[in-house]
């Protein structure tokens, strides 16, 4: 399963102190990004029982900041001291996301 998901949308770098390199020249940050999740069924192992899906893993595939897109190597190659907290931040967000 695919989704764009928005991670962040700011008008002021206090909201994201560790992100202030990324806002634009009029303090705005935007980033979105393309990720895509292995869903597996999740049960109760009974018979019968509820069937559901579960999110099993994510993965960013595309990351847009202020409407520059940057695969994963981009980015770290762009960012390289924000990288590991940036991509972090945005699998967390990413993994929590509501995926039905």
């Amino acid at each position: 399963m695919q989704q764009t998901i928005d991670i962040i949308e700011s008008y002021s770098k206090g909201d994201f102190p560790k992100f202030a390199a990324l806002y634009d020249e009029d303090d705005q940050l935007h980033i979105e990004v393309l990720a895509t999740a292995i869903v597996g069924r999740g049960d109760y192992g009974v018979p019968g029982s509820p069937v559901w899906d579960e999110i099993e893993d994510v993965e960013v595939e595309e990351y847009v900041i202020n409407g520059d897109a940057y695969t994963s190597k981009e980015l770290k190659a762009a960012f390289p001291d924000l990288y590991k907290d940036l991509a972090t931040y945005c699998a967390e967000i990413s993994f929590s996301t509501d995926w039905s």
